[in-house]
Order: structure tokens, then sequence, then C-alpha cells
């Protein structure tokens, strides 16, 4: 007897304990959302000899659960699948892949509002991050098990992370932790193995022209690899933006970057001298029939030629940028190998580093529920690769150009169609039989719940 007994006083202790915690909830939302797309991609490798066509389905499911509760804390979580369809296996080896539908965990986080102090609030766990457009600080790409082809299209691009906001408007003021990779201690070296990021970001508003600006720093602190080395990657900037007559937006984003970059090429380290500006505007016709819009940007990357020993890296860091601006360029080398890359362990000929990009893009709205956006890329290198780097590339800055085309049907206000059609046209720096055009066509279907 005395043993149920003991089992019952346990059962309501639980209770008693778990009881106030339930009762505090003060509202509990359930959403979702479900995509398809259909993939159809040829020449990737910008030789059409050697290259395949890829054909495939992808479907990515969300769910998230966020709830509030009283002295002004909150959560939320997000979980999501994503996989090709069919995929019983990894690319190319049946069989293979066993975690394709797996749930992962895109978003856990509290958040604690007037946290001491009134305008303070921070935010705990596993969230979205996004600084300015983007380009700095915006996402962080991940594929957990492997099971999409597709890896930009990627559901999981959180961060593990802590952030303070005060709020003081105009002002406001972030704060920013992010443990991007925990490892354990290298051997009996006791070599460090982890990737920490750390950021402030100081914004401002002004009551005029809709005006904003902010600095920032952002720091990553990059042990990952006893056998290439660190990369300590200290990241300044500047951005703002304004609207100097209605329905035009004009911007500039400025930043540098410094630090110390130890590898294989130079085990005495090489001192980080890198920069970017990004230069932008848009105009909206809002008296014009089917309201089309026309914006202008150039975006440059800083570069560095010399693939061998060097005392100073002047390549731009990608650091988590989460602006990116066309389907096929800014992927190029980073998840699609050319045939004619360059010295891969650089990373010089991709679309995030060493790259001036000029920018013109459209859209119209031909009717209510249909939006037509276009974009034209033309792009060339900021350093003329020396021989040592270059591998089969030719001597040039000439990369190529890239159109965009996407159509957007609304069917309902939670079901919307999607059309992309893309082409990359290679310059002059790709030679001969490994220059032909690549093309991308994704088809999507979205449900928002």
């Amino acid at each position: 007897m005395s043993k149920w007994l003991t089992i019952v006083c346990i059962l309501a202790l639980a209770a008693f304990i778990c009881a106030p915690a339930f009762a505090e909830v003060q509202n509990v939302k359930v959403s979702g959302d479900i995509a398809v797309r259909s993939i159809l991609r040829d020449n990737y490798t910008l030789d059409k000899d050697t290259a395949k066509s890829e054909a495939s389905f992808m479907q990515s499911v969300g769910l998230n659960i966020d709830a509030d509760l009283t002295d002004n804390v909150s959560t939320s979580v997000r979980l999501v699948n994503q996989r090709d369809w069919d995929n019983n296996s990894d690319v190319g080896t049946p069989g293979a892949q066993t975690n394709a539908f797996s749930v992962d965990l895109d978003l856990a986080y509290v958040t604690l509002k007037e946290m001491i102090y009134a305008p303070l609030t921070l935010t705990i766990g596993r969230q979205g991050l996004w600084f300015g457009r983007g380009l700095i600080v915006g996402a962080n790409l991940q594929d957990f098990n492997g099971s999409i082809v597709a890896n930009e299209y990627t559901e999981t691009s959180a961060f593990d992370a802590i952030k303070a906001t005060l709020d003081l408007a105009p002002w406001k003021l972030d704060l920013l932790y992010s443990k991007i990779d925990e490892n354990t201690i290298v051997g009996a070296t006791g070599l460090k193995d982890d990737v920490d990021l750390y950021g402030v970001n100081a914004g401002y508003k002004f009551d005029q022209y809709n005006a904003e600006a902010e600095a920032y720093y952002f720091g990553k602190f990059d042990d990952s690899s006893a056998t290439n080395g660190q990369l300590n990657v200290n990241t300044y900037g500047l951005r703002g933006s304004l609207e100097p007559v209605e329905n035009l937006t004009i911007g500039a984003e400025g930043a540098l970057q410094n630090g110390r970059h130890t590898d294989t090429l130079n085990a005495q380290g090489m001192s980080i001298k890198a920069y970017a500006y990004d230069l932008y505007g848009k105009y909206k016709f809002t008296d014009v029939q089917w309201t089309p819009t026309l914006g202008v940007e150039w975006l440059s990357l800083s570069g560095e030629k010399n693939g061998s020993t060097t005392s100073t890296w002047n390549g731009w860091d990608v650091m988590y940028r989460g602006k990116f601006d066309t389907a096929i360029r800014d992927f190029q080398n980073v998840y699609y190998a050319t045939a004619a890359r360059a010295t891969a362990a650089l990373g010089q000929d991709t679309g995030v580093s060493n790259q001036n990009s000029l920018l013109i893009t459209g859209s119209i709205v031909p009717t209510e529920d249909v939006t037509v956006q276009g974009t034209y890329g033309h792009f060339w290198l900021n350093e003329n690769l020396d021989a040592a780097t270059r591998g089969a590339l030719k001597s040039g800055t000439e990369v190529g150009d890239e159109l965009d085309l996407l159509l957007t049907y609304d069917y309902t206000e939670d079901v919307s169609f999607g059309l992309l059609t893309g082409w990359f046209f290679p310059g002059k720096i790709f030679p001969s039989g490994q220059d032909d055009v690549a093309t991308d066509v994704v088809g999507t279907m979205k449900v928002v719940f």
C-alpha cells in the first residue's frame, strides 16, 4: 500500500508544480507552411559535354508554435522537414540516406521583454538573425541531413544565439553572441576547434525622408580546423538609406575587414585587409499602369589575386550573408562547381568574393494577383587572378551575365504559385568548351496556414 501511496504523492506533487506553469499561458498560436518545388537545371558546370540535366522535386514543411506568457515572456518553436521527393537515398547513392524524413529544429527561442530595464529585450535560443539588408549577417544556411540537392532553398538558416536589444527610439542597439560550431579540443595539442560570432549593431531612424542609418561590428572567430589554421575576421561597417522624393529609395553600405588568416598557404599568417560596398536605388511608378518598379545596384567585394604565399589577404569573407540577388551566379562555386573553377581553397572565383555585381531589377503587376519580376546582372572580378590561382580560367576579369525572371501568382491569400527561369551566360575568363550557358527553371507552390 505504501508503494502506491508514494506514487500518488509523486503524481500529485508533479501536478502541483506543473499546473501553475500551464495556467500562465495567455495565448498559443499554431501556424505553418508547405512548399513544393520542381527544379530543372541544365549545364551548371558550364560544360555541356560532361554536364547532366538535373530534374527533381523538393518539399519542405514547417510547423510554428508561438506562445505568449505573462510578464512579457514569449516562446517560438519551428520544426522543419525538407527532402527531395522519393529521397530514401542520398544524392546519387540509393539506399544510403536514412534521414530524409527527419524533423529538424529550426527555431527555438525565448523572448524576454522589459528585462531589468523597460526598453531592453533579451532573445535566447535558436533564432533568425538579419541586420540591415543581410549583407553581413542574415542566414546560417544548413542542410543537416543532406536530404536536398538545391541547398540554397534550405529552410534551416537560424543561429544558436543570445541577442539583447535596447530600443530607445529613435535609437536602437543590438548586442549579439552566437555559437556557430562547438567542437572538442583537438587531440593532445590542446587547440581550440570552435566558431563564434560576436556583434554590435547601432541604428537610428530620422524624422525626415524616411531615413535611417546604422553602424555595426561583427567578429567571426573560426578555429574549426587544426590543419587549415585560424580565420579571425573583424567586420566594421556603415549603412544608410533615405527617400529624397516620394517613391524613390536610395542607399549605401560600406564595410571593412581586418584580422588574421593562417592556413597551409602561409603558416606564419596573413593580415586581412578587405572591403565591400553596396550602392543601390529603387523607384516605384505608382501613377503608371501595372505599377512598375525599377532598381539599380552595384555591389563590390574585394579579392585576393595571389594564390601563393603572401603577407596580406585581401579577399572578402562572406561572413553569414543572407542577401542573394541571382539564382545561379550567387551560388556558383559555393554549392555548384564550374568545370573551369580556380583553386577551390581560395574561393576567389565564387559569387561571394572578389566580384563586382551590377544589377538591374524591375517588376510589374499586370493584375492584382500576378507579379512579374526581372533581374539582370553583369559580373566581373575585382582582381585578375594570377597564374597560380586561376586554374583553368583564362586571364581577365569578365565573369559573365545573368537574366532571371520570376512570375508569381497569388491563387488565394494562403496559396501562391511561382515560376523562376534563369540563364547564366559565361564571360571571357571561361575557356572554350567550358563556357556554355547554364539554365535554371524552378516551379513553386506554397501554402501558408
